[in-house]
């Protein structure tokens, strides 16, 4: 009897065991191919509920994706398409639409499952499976000998987390933010409006590795930027964009359409920024302290002006100064330290300037805003162009890091120089803050007027000294002053 109990609760744990083993043996691990070619991912898809899932780092390693994490998004793109996917929702964002998904990303056992074909039809792959073989076939548009959509250097290293290392796990990443290995943090990255990226930065950054490739349709070159050993802080910011992956885009600039920024590596932590271009332009990167500027240059489709050539003295008579305040209305342009804005800078110095200007009887002040508005950039240039004005002159205020301090004037054919260094040599002694030198920019409102025509950087907003004096009324008179008298100078005026 008592061999007999014992047969029987054998047998009854057999049966109950059974069902377990069945289940674990009838979820095969399927077969990835691309392009004919049998994938040998690191870690092993899943099939979940009738659909083929795969780990986000199959994703970055063998299909080439860029993905990032800020929990509880992932963010996937291949430099065109930016798909954004959250953790247990049927709705995800791809380039900013809603679409939805049969199977929401999801994460098991501390890995991050993402639905493979979902991904593949949204980056352009003819997605099948064939349930014989257990087999996903992932076909690309593109040949294999051409070159790849994501930028160069994305292919390679480990673009999502780990394997078993997810958000908030305690591994290198936990928050999309600060690996324990990275030398330096990002802060901040800016737009001023008109030429130059920001990147404001705690720590020690590398040498910058730079990459150019061409491109097609409205997108002709990328320029991408890669800042080593480097992660966005947590308490990284943008005015214009929010998260740890995101993109500005910019208005009427001649050559720069997008600048897409991401931490797309995290061994080591990498950030790279992206400049789209709609023309071959180059840049210039400049290191100021803790912030590195990105200067758009002049599109290498346009000659090289050759050297101003000596200005004759102007027909005596009246002259027409066009006066541009920058920025206006629902375009506030940069915030000062004190709390104001670039555009009450920018009109209150230019209405001063206006006023002395109409005490004077060979010059007729003309204002491309006088309140409050906002006036597109190509308009500025335009209301200029069609005055047939002899001189134009755009007033500004700059931003970038605390520590960034001076005057600025910028010029960008060769007959606005002469009228730049002039300017500029009245405007540094009206400020009293550091010379910044004269420096050449593809900004549209100097780009697309037809007479010598200015910018002026008067100082940094973000600079608590420089603030102080912009928006002091009694330095404020001085500087307008000072242009004033850099105008008649230029037009030989006594």
């Amino acid at each position: 009897m008592k061999k007999f109990v014992t047969a029987v609760l054998l047998l009854t744990l057999f049966v109950s065991m059974f069902p377990v083993l069945v289940g674990a043996a009838a979820e095969p691990v399927p077969k990835l191919i691309l392009n004919g070619k049998q994938l040998q991912p690191s870690a092993a898809p899943r099939i979940v509920k009738q659909y083929t899932m795969v780990p986000v780092r199959v994703v970055s390693e063998e299909l080439g994706f860029g993905v990032d994490w800020s929990s509880p998004n992932v963010y996937i793109s291949n430099g065109d398409t930016t798909m954004v996917l959250t953790i247990g929702s049927k709705t995800a964002l791809v380039n900013e639409k809603k679409v939805s998904l049969d199977a929401p990303a999801m994460i098991s056992k501390s890995t991050t499952l993402v639905p493979l074909r979902f991904i593949g039809e949204q980056f352009g792959l003819e997605v099948s499976w064939e349930d014989k073989t257990k087999t996903v076939n992932l076909t690309s548009p593109v040949q294999e000998e051409k070159p790849p959509v994501v930028l160069p250097g994305e292919e390679e290293g480990n673009t999502g987390n780990e394997e078993g290392t997810e958000p908030g796990s305690g591994g290198t990443v936990t928050d999309g933010t600060e690996p324990a290995n990275s030398s330096a943090t990002i802060n901040a990255i800016d737009y001023d409006g008109l030429g130059s990226i920001y990147v404001n930065y705690d720590g020690d950054i590398g040498e910058l590795v730079q990459e150019t490739i061409a491109s097609t349709g409205e997108i002709q070159q990328k320029i991408a930027i890669d800042f080593p050993s480097t992660a966005f802080s947590s308490t990284f910011k943008s005015g214009l964009s929010n998260g740890y992956s995101g993109q500005i885009s910019m208005d009427g600039h001649p050559s720069l359409v997008n600048v897409r920024y991401s931490l797309y590596k995290d061994k080591p932590p990498t950030v790279r920024i992206v400049l789209d271009l709609k023309v071959s332009a180059p840049i210039n990167i400049v290191r100021e302290g803790k912030v590195i500027r990105i200067d758009m240059q002049e599109p290498t489709e346009v000659v090289t002006p050759s050297p101003p050539a000596i200005v004759e003295p102007p027909i005596p008579g009246v002259y027409k100064v066009v006066l541009d305040a920058g920025h206006g209305a629902k375009d506030p342009g940069a915030s000062a330290v004190n709390g104001k804005t670039e555009k009450e800078f920018n009109l209150a110095i230019t209405l001063k300037v206006k006023a002395l200007l109409d005490k004077e009887p060979k010059i007729n002040a003309i204002l491309t805003r006088s309140d409050d508005t906002f006036v597109e950039l190509n308009d500025r240039a335009k209301i200029a162009n069609d005055l047939k004005a002899d001189i134009f002159i755009s007033f500004h205020g700059n931003s970038a890091s605390p520590s960034a301090t001076g005057t600025e004037t910028y010029y960008n054919r060769a007959d606005s120089l002469a009228l730049a260094n002039v300017i500029h040599k009245h405007l540094v002694a009206g400020t009293g803050l550091p010379d910044r030198k004269v420096r050449q920019a593809g900004f549209v409102v100097i780009k697309k007027t037809t007479m010598p025509a200015v910018l002026l950087e008067s100082g940094y907003l973000s600079n608590k000294g420089d603030a102080a004096v912009l928006f002091d009324p009694a330095r404020q008179d001085a500087i307008a002053a000072e242009v004033v008298a850099g105008i008649k100078e230029y037009l030989n005026i006594t």
